[in-house]
């Protein structure tokens, strides 16, 4: 699974393809598929400024541990994480396209018509808390 984030919805994707022989689904390729080596990852915290911090709408660091989280209401959330490991999340600029394209692949259309309908690729899409995120990323 993948975790990808914009500045309004954060979602964590799998692609998987359903093997008739052994009858479950394979590897999940979502990494692959979106090309997760090319995306900048959620920043680690542990290495901002309080202006860095500032800027993404968070609290100087005298304030909060850098393992939460503040909502955009200011409620600080205990223990999220620093982020910047694999499984953070990656940044897009748009999320709901990424879903479109993950999902255009199945269905053969778009930019994926030319390879036709791929009816054993199965996309599973979860959204996350948002706000479990920085502000501004």
């Amino acid at each position: 699974m993948v975790k990808l984030i914009d500045n309004n919805k954060a979602v964590e994707i799998s692609i998987n393809e359903w093997d008739d022989e052994s009858k479950q689904y394979g590897y999940d390729w979502a990494a692959d598929f979106f090309e997760v080596g090319s995306l900048r990852q959620v920043p680690n915290l542990s290495d901002y400024t309080d202006a860095d911090l500032a800027e993404l709408g968070l609290p100087p660091r005298a304030v909060i541990q850098l393992d939460d989280v503040v909502e955009p209401s200011g409620r600080i959330i205990d223990g999220i994480g620093t982020f910047g490991c694999d499984d953070d999340g990656y940044l897009v600029d748009d999320v709901d396209y990424c879903i479109e394209q993950a999902n255009d692949m199945v269905a053969g259309i778009g930019d994926f018509a030319v390879d036709g309908p791929q009816p054993n690729q199965v996309v599973d899409v979860t959204e996350l808390d948002r706000s479990a995120y920085p502000a501004t990323l």
